[in-house]
């Protein structure tokens, strides 16, 4: 071979080694651009995320609007959704724009709706304003469902144009490679290196898509289905019951405490008990079984096949029963409760929407007949809700108009039959509804939030009223647990004291053992802090609640209020009398005072003083009167005496 022809040869080689370097620089140079592009798919998952908050909002608004629910948390919730609404208007989402041109529009629907609403979200405890949000939000869903669609079309039409570019430039390297084989074994190596990134790349792809998928159609703390997917199920399952007359049951669970947990031990401790309760619920159920978390502490069973309706009363009782039992999350134990509404399909053809809307008024009305309880929808609910609200908004419009009034029932000190204080007690006399017994508005007030205020209101009308009175008499006032978890009730009971000029010794402050049910750190150190502000402490109904000794041991009260259901019964049942006489030799070794309460007659009276009570509280020595009727009058040989 000439050295000419040797030159020739070798030229070629550089030439080939040269062009096969150039190609492998550009083919990485579009690999690692197609990778790059496959970062924007999750525009499709931020799209399916604003579609969620949208719906968690169109939730809790609705929620606000029917007076369960809390305006704060929908604040929040529309400050969620606009963020997400913000981030679509950035980035990846010009592609879809420009692909889609009347996305472009959709967005901007989006942020103008949000800015109409913005004054509305500032008001939301102001009637009306929920629903005229929704009135301005609603509208959007179709536009949502329009937008998430063609992110997901957008995103698969990239992943089908990047496939089929790292495909032809697979088939181009692999030519190339195969022509300059005999130019050197080197080649081989860049080709297999390149098909291990390439064959990385789709692996990387189809476990995104998978990964966006499931996201899609699943809670992300719980792992259980979503509203969405829940939904989507539920409408299968009735078109099936349809076909072969089978009954479907919905169940719907609300968490009862769990907003105590959240407000007590943090809301990291509150994610991780809805993990654990996820776990209980679906050991109570078979593993086919459709769970869903719909948002909060609500969640949603699809049981289906069984046939009759005591079967799913007994898969309720049985999740009540579990749900209930304590939990123990990072040294913390936790009891919370249940309560559950259920629907069957018994009406033909109803809707999914309608079947929903059932079993949620059924399980209002577990919450309302005292949590903890299971209750199957009913015609007649319909009624008792529109009741149950008539009763909502007048207890609203008295707290408006100040139609509360406060009336005072005499304690009495069980040996001199002296008065030693006066329990403050909340009356509301409706013009149409006559006196609403506290028992029956005060869980009303709690519900729709008004018992803050209303109970602020009560406790510095009570140290205004007592500062009048002689020295020696204090006031009582009972606490709800819903006051007790607040956290602004040290200042309130500071300022009470603070305007009124009552020294803190003669307030009394009466709580029940639904305040000591969550017992940790936070409760009683404001126990504490409330004594040494020098207030009293009274444990309210002692012996009816779940477990009264073992606060005694946590907790030095001034004082153990005996419940009236003891008081009553002491001269037909001996155990009664037997508890009484227990509760105030342990009162007296603790150096607590008793008081029974609910003492009607001479006998009740003489059997309490018998057993050794300190005080006394019942229609016997006086019933409750406004603070204008009581008339206090001064003897010489004795301290002041109020005569009732």
């Amino acid at each position: 071979m000439s050295l000419r022809v040797l030159k020739l040869w070798l030229a070629v080689v550089v030439c080939g080694f040269a062009a096969a370097a150039a190609y492998f620089s550009y083919a990485v140079i579009e690999r690692q651009h197609s990778l790059r592009r496959i970062s924007r798919y999750n525009l499709t998952w931020q799209a399916s995320q604003t579609l969620a908050e949208f719906m968690r909002l169109h939730q809790s608004l609705q929620m606000v609007r029917s007076f369960s629910g809390d305006a704060e948390t929908a604040a929040l919730r529309f400050d969620i959704f606009a963020g997400t609404v913000s981030g679509l208007s950035r980035g990846a989402f010009e592609d879809v724009a420009r692909r889609y041109p009347d996305m472009g529009s959709v967005v901007l629907k989006l942020e103008a709706a949000l800015k109409t609403a913005v004054p509305h979200k500032d008001r939301l405890n102001e009637p009306g304003q929920a629903e005229a949000m929704l009135g301005i939000l609603t509208p959007l869903q179709g536009e949502l469902n329009r937008l998430t669609a063609a992110t997901y079309n957008h995103g698969a039409e990239l992943a089908t144009e990047d496939e089929h570019e790292l495909t032809r430039l697979h088939w181009i390297f692999s030519s190339l490679v195969g022509c300059l084989i005999a130019l050197g074994i080197g080649l081989i190596g860049l080709l297999a290196r390149h098909n291990h990134l390439l064959t990385r790349a789709h692996k990387d792809l189809r476990g995104m898509t998978a990964s966006l998928t499931h996201i899609a159609h699943h809670d992300a703390l719980t792992g259980l289905a979503n509203r969405v997917l829940f939904r989507d199920t539920l409408v299968a399952a009735l078109d099936e019951a349809r076909q072969d007359g089978r009954t479907i049951a919905l169940l719907y669970l609300d968490l009862d405490l769990f907003k105590n947990v959240n407000d007590a031990l943090g809301h990291g401790i509150g994610d991780d008990l809805l993990k654990i309760v996820a776990q209980r619920l679906r050991a109570c159920v078979p593993s086919d079984t459709v769970i869903a978390r719909l948002g909060g502490d609500e969640f949603a069973i699809l049981l289906t096949d069984l046939g009759m309706h005591e079967k799913s009363l007994g898969v309720a009782h049985h999740l009540i029963e579990e749900i209930g039992a304590p939990y123990e999350i990072e040294g913390h134990e936790i009891v919370i409760g249940t309560s559950i509404g259920i629907a069957f399909n018994d009406q033909d053809n109803v809707a999914p929407d309608v079947l929903l809307k059932q079993a949620d008024m059924a399980l209002y009305r577990a919450k309302a007949d005292g949590r903890g309880a299971v209750r199957i929808f009913e015609p007649a609910m319909d009624q008792w809700l529109q009741d149950r609200r008539s009763l909502e908004t007048d207890i609203r419009k008295a707290w408006a108009a100040r139609d509360f009034e406060i009336y005072y029932q005499p304690q009495v000190c069980a040996a001199t039959r002296q008065v030693c204080g006066f329990e403050a007690l909340l009356r509301w006399n409706h013009p149409e509804r006559g006196a609403v017994p506290p028992s029956e508005f005060i869980p009303v007030a709690e519900d729709i939030g008004l018992i803050l205020p209303l109970g602020e209101w009560v406790l510095e009308r009570a140290c205004t009223d007592a500062v009048g009175w002689p020295e020696r008499i204090g006031v009582a006032v009972n606490l709800s647990p819903v006051q007790f978890r607040d956290r602004g009730l040290l200042e309130s009971v500071g300022r009470a004291l603070n305007r009124s000029g009552l020294a803190p010794n003669r307030l009394e402050l009466e709580i029940t053992e639904r305040v000591l049910l969550q017992k940790n750190e936070v409760t009683l150190a404001t126990l504490h802090k409330l004594r040494t502000c020098g207030v009293r402490i009274a444990m309210d109904d002692f012996g009816t609640g779940y477990s009264s000794l073992k606060y005694l041991s946590s907790f030095p009260f001034d004082k153990i209020k005996i419940d009236r259901s003891f008081v009553r019964d002491m001269s037909s049942r001996a155990v009664s009398s037997a508890i009484v006489q227990s509760v105030t030799t342990l009162g007296s070794s603790l150096r607590i005072s008793t008081t029974a309460e609910g003492v009607e007659t001479e006998d009740q009276y003489r059997r309490v003083l018998a057993a050794g009570c300190t005080e006394i509280q019942g229609y016997y020595f006086g019933v409750p009167k406004p603070v204008a009727e009581l008339v206090f009058t001064h003897e010489a040989s004795e301290a002041n005496q109020a005569t009732i």
